[in-house]
């Protein structure tokens, strides 16, 4: 009898950790990486179809050293891999915005017309680029993948 009083508060004591944890993974570790904002634009720019090449010289010149640096990077994973560059208007600027779902980072590979990489800096700033960026179109394709 007194070995089993011995157990039952570590039992108890592992249950209680356990509890807490899920209540804290369940309300503390919430994650908006499901904005609609971000959702909506994501599904909007998935169903583009390519519309030009770089042979057409559609293409600045650091972005083709941005496609030429993709498929560099990205040869031996071709048959996985899907890396897309999108181009439409945010704030009056043409932007470009660079699909690479290899990456950890969903948002970051996105520039101005002159290749300066816009930085998030805030929140309120990146919802606002999804929300209020218009005129996409798909203009590079580079892979045979999914990602």
């Amino acid at each position: 009898m007194m070995y089993i009083m011995k157990k039952k508060p570590t039992l108890l004591m592992a249950l209680w950790i356990v509890s807490v944890i899920s209540v804290v993974c369940l309300f503390g570790c919430h994650s908006d990486d499901n904005k609609p904002e971000e959702v909506d634009f994501l599904t909007k720019l998935q169903s583009l179809e390519l519309i030009n090449t770089p042979e057409n010289g559609f293409f600045s010149e650091w972005a083709l050293k941005k496609i030429e640096e993709i498929e560099t990077s990205h040869v031996k994973d071709i048959s996985i891999v899907k890396v897309r560059i999108f181009k439409g208007e945010w704030n009056n600027r043409n932007v470009y915005f660079i699909s690479d779902n290899l990456q950890s980072c969903l948002f970051c590979e996105v520039y101005y017309d002159d290749g300066i990489k816009i930085e998030w800096s805030a929140e309120d700033l990146f919802m606002n680029f999804c929300k209020t960026s218009k005129g996409w179109k798909l203009i590079y394709e580079f892979g045979e993948g999914i990602y």
